[in-house]
């Protein structure tokens, strides 16, 4: 199989599924998902010379931050940006998958296999609405899970061992750096590796990979904090992107969720999970099955459950259950894809058929054609899909609102107005969090009082002593399946 035909169709996969599952595509009218527009509005402030926690505040890491501004100097008022994101972190993905499924089957199965893979990870419940931090982060987590099968089953030299931690290490780091709750896949990653290293060359060579993956994973860190050193913002990283996330929107420190209340929640979640995205947790289920019957040596058996039960456990501790939080569970469905790819080459090799290449290749490309079909009615994102611009409230807003404009939002995570009408933010506290601070309602209520912005958008509540410097300028209403929303548009008096 080539490595360029494998590029290609891993690009075509990704284009035809993404179009159909994310609402950053070019066939839905807008993303008008919260938070990724929060992270449009933090990437399009650090492009206009804010810095990010200092400036502007939201708690994810600046690596996302960074996307999204470039996203946003390819296209300053849509997702255009973003999807183009998603389409080459899709085709990364899948590369890498098809390579993983190739080391079990062969070239034809893997092609025919990857567009399954396509439609049951970006069209499950989990991947949610599209933007989200964790999906860019997939193609990382497939390279390590790639990397990490090549060396529990092949013999490689010890500079391809040295190459594996380094990048593995890389990888980490750089996730490291837009969702620290998914390190806890590269913890289970390093002590398997670590363990079967040590056990095939030696402590000593055990020692200096592990020192290798630990250089290559600071190496990200150095970047930032020499730009947070740079502009006088390292506390402001710290609090905004570590403390605050710790200690104000996790559960992690909360005395009345015990631990054993943490054990129960996540077993439920768990449950649900399974249930609303058995898409692609099928795969799941399918791979660890198949490591455990038939991969010889307890390590190669346990790898799949353990990194699994690791990465779960870290993302899912503090007590939220956001969906789209589940996404880097997603790269446990390449081994089962894979086991299923090989059951389905020794079944063939049982019957000595030896299929026409013609006749394969137009199996893959109906097998694409049958997973577009899957993911465009299978995805949470049908209903709107069909939504037309006279049914969103957000363009007949930018019609009224002009980017030389300054704006608000309130009670809400931003609802996609600052990226419709290209307003650049103004204020630290632009939106209303999810971390609740009492810091962050003090600041609000600041700028209402000494009428900061020339509009405020409040969503589903007037907000107390508005009218005392603001009056309600337009009312939208917006009515989607299960979400609905009313939206005051106020204007500052004069």
């Amino acid at each position: 199989m080539k490595k360029s035909s494998l590029v290609v169709w891993s690009f075509l996969c990704a284009v035809a599924v993404l179009l159909f599952t994310t609402r950053s595509s070019i066939l839905f009218i807008c993303n008008n998902w919260d938070d990724a527009n929060s992270y449009f509005t933090m990437g399009k402030g650090m492009m206009n010379g804010l810095v990010i926690y200092r400036d502007l505040y939201d708690q994810k890491g600046p690596f996302l931050y960074l996307l999204y501004g470039i996203a946003y100097l390819i296209s300053k008022k849509t997702f255009l940006g973003v999807f183009i994101f998603e389409i080459l972190a899709a085709t990364v993905f899948l590369f890498y998958a098809g390579k993983f499924i190739h080391r079990k089957t062969n070239g034809y199965i893997a092609f025919a296999l990857v567009p399954i893979l396509s439609a049951a990870v970006y069209s499950s419940w989990s991947f949610y609405f599209g933007g989200a931090a964790e999906e860019f982060c997939l193609p990382l987590l497939a390279i390590s899970l790639f990397h990490l099968d090549e060396l529990l089953h092949d013999e490689m030299t010890e500079e391809r061992l040295e190459y594996i931690f380094a990048i593995t290490g890389l990888c980490a780091g750089i996730i490291g750096q837009i969702k620290y709750t998914m390190l806890g896949f590269f913890l289970s990653w390093f002590l398997i590796a670590l363990v079967w290293i040590g056990k095939k060359k030696g402590a000593g060579f055990a020692a200096k990979v592990a020192v290798d993956f630990i250089i290559f994973a600071i190496i990200p860190s150095i970047l930032w904090f020499i730009y947070f050193l740079a502009t006088g913002s390292m506390d402001d990283w710290f609090r905004c992107y570590i403390y605050n996330n710790l200690f104000h929107y996790s559960q992690v420190s909360s005395g009345d969720y015990s631990f054993f209340n943490k054990l129960y929640e996540m077993t439920k979640t768990l449950y649900w999970l399974i249930r609303d995205s058995f898409s692609y947790f099928v795969w799941i289920i399918v791979g660890m099955a198949f490591q455990i019957v038939t991969e010889k040596g307890v390590l190669r058996k346990i790898a799949g459950i353990f990194m699994f039960g690791c990465t779960y456990f870290v993302i899912f501790i503090g007590g939220n259950k956001l969906a789209y939080y589940s996404i880097p569970l997603m790269v446990f469905a390449i081994p089962g894809v894979a086991y299923f790819g090989k059951s389905v080459k020794e079944l063939s090799l049982k019957y000595k058929k030896e299929i026409p290449k013609a006749f394969a290749l137009a199996a893959c490309a109906a097998v694409l054609f049958e997973s577009v079909l899957f993911a465009a009615d299978n995805t949470v994102n049908a209903e709107y899909r069909k939504f037309k611009k006279e049914d969103m409230w957000l363009v007949e807003a930018a019609k009224i609102l002009d980017e030389n404009d300054t704006l608000l939002e309130i009670n809400a995570i931003d609802a996609g107005l600052y990226t419709a009408t290209g307003i650049k933010p103004s204020c630290e506290y632009f939106q209303t969090n999810g971390i609740n601070l009492d810091k962050m309602f003090e600041e609000q209520k600041r700028y209402l009082k000494e009428k900061k912005t020339d509009y405020v958008l409040a969503v589903n509540y007037e907000p107390e002593k508005i009218y005392d410097n603001y009056s309600l300028f337009k009312v939208f209403e917006y009515n989607e399946s299960e979400h609905e929303e009313t939206y005051y548009l106020y204007k500052k008096n004069q």
